[in-house]
């Protein structure tokens, strides 16, 4: 009878939702689709848990073989590409066979469309890993029996949710997107406090938190249909607190979907900051750092304008304006890490046009680094990214300050004094922090 949902057939099997889908598509198990709800066969659900692999060990050959596996990239419902993987060495060993190079991760493909380099689709998927740096990967690496973090999305299918990639097995040709992706599919929630061995939980098992960048502790949850990212800080935990000022900034001087809102939150004891997944089921995040290369770089232009450059040959022609708001922003929250993937466009995967992406991750930023001598002393240099590592030589790349609304940040420090006052971990920088704001203010109003 047709009379188990996935949920209850995932706990009966002990699989997560890819598999079990893997599993119906290639008829291992029987399942109907009702509406939109697929119904599974209780029989052959218990007639799986009874079976059992042979005895035996399988021969070098029969090893080797397995370990071989073939899958096709795809973009949502779109094959892009094909390509074999070693499980055993964790290596692409062939890439090839492009169905759709329009839609392939921008730079993959050569210009003409008709190859692809094993090193550039490994180079690309281990960026969409966790980092081999973020707090308890080496534990979890161990705990998975894996070497690199790079290996973990193969448990979930590739899936993220700041794009529509995914890698579709060989073997289950016929798994459809709309049953496996994170847009659309709840994936497991948060069941309880989350400290500091819980954040890389759900990594490993049937979740978009195998696909998470970055260096903080981050987790994806999904509450009341809503997809959300969860994100810590170091060790005084200014982070999140830098997120909502930034925020507050944004609120002031950019408008509705040029920014990313983040809110405090606490989770299990833990502040963190919150922020609801800024791509649409239809559209990917592309970092800056595959659109700038998608021309080459003559000799003569410097890298913003080689950017603004490739940004127009997508089609994207208000890049320039909202370069200079990420800029002036960043500058008065003395952001650090506007590194080349934490900016970029957005793209529709059906259109292929392209828009800026919103602003997003500001945490280090504030002098969250700073020393206690920093603080006494009251240094307030910091570096820059991505243009110039200089603050000022960065800030007069800046040539349209149209939007900018100076009377807009009237009571903008009493508002970041209020946000870092919640830490207490803060207290001695509270004022080092706010004279260092009104400082940056004084001077990109200076330069009007």
């Amino acid at each position: 009878m047709f009379n188990l949902t996935v949920e209850e057939a995932m706990r009966l099997l002990g699989v997560g939702r890819t598999r079990i889908y893997q599993l119906i598509h290639s008829g291992a198990i029987a399942a109907e689709k009702v509406g939109s709800v697929w119904l599974v066969d209780d029989a052959s659900v218990h007639a799986r848990m009874k079976s059992a692999p042979r005895a035996g060990r399988p021969s070098k050959r029969q090893a080797h073989c397995a370990d071989i596996q073939e899958y096709t990239l795809m973009n949502r419902n779109h094959p892009v590409l094909s390509f074999k993987y070693d499980v055993a060495r964790n290596a692409f060993i062939e890439a090839g066979d492009i169905q759709d190079a329009s839609r392939a991760p921008l730079g993959l493909i050569s210009p003409r469309g008709k190859s692809v380099s094993r090193s550039a689709l490994a180079f690309w998927w281990a960026h969409r890993s966790i980092p081999d740096y973020r707090d308890g990967i080496a534990k979890k690496l161990n705990e998975l029996g894996f070497d690199e973090p790079s290996q973990i999305p193969f448990k979930s299918l590739g899936l993220s949710l700041s794009d529509q990639y995914w890698i579709r097995p060989e073997f289950g040709s016929d798994v459809c997107w709309s049953d496996v992706n994170y847009f659309e599919n709840d994936f497991d929630e948060l069941s309880g406090p989350i400290d500091s061995a819980d954040w890389l939980a759900e990594v490993g098992l049937d979740s978009p938190d195998n696909t998470s960048e970055g260096m903080l502790s981050k987790r994806w949850v999904c509450v009341d249909g809503v997809r959300t990212l969860l994100k810590g800080g170091t060790v005084l935990g200014q982070e999140p607190y830098n997120e909502a000022i930034a925020t507050a900034l944004h609120v002031r001087l950019l408008g509705a979907g040029e920014f990313v809102p983040y809110l405090l939150s606490s989770v299990g004891g833990n502040v963190v900051c919150a922020s609801e997944c800024f791509v649409r089921s239809d559209e990917e995040f592309i970092p800056a750092y595959y659109v700038r290369n998608v021309m080459r770089k003559p000799n003569h232009r410097n890298d913003y304008q080689h950017y603004i450059e490739c940004c127009a040959s997508l089609g994207v022609e208000d890049a320039e304006l909202a370069l200079s708001k990420m800029i002036v922003c960043d500058d008065i929250i003395a952001n650090t890490d506007r590194h080349w993937r934490n900016f970029g466009l957005i793209r529709n995967v059906e259109t292929l046009e392209c828009r800026p992406a919103p602003l997003f991750d500001s945490g280090n930023g504030l002098w969250y680094e700073a020393t206690e001598n920093a603080v006494r002393t009251k240094n307030f240099a910091f570096r820059t990214k991505p243009f110039f590592e200089d603050a000022n030589r960065q800030l007069r790349l800046v040539n349209d300050y149209s939007w900018f609304n100076p009377a807009a940040l009237d009571g903008f420090v009493e508002q970041a004094r209020e946000i870092l006052s919640q830490n207490a971990a803060l207290e001695s920088r509270v004022d080092f922090i706010c004279e260092g704001i009104e400082r940056r203010i004084r001077h990109v109003e200076g330069m009007l």
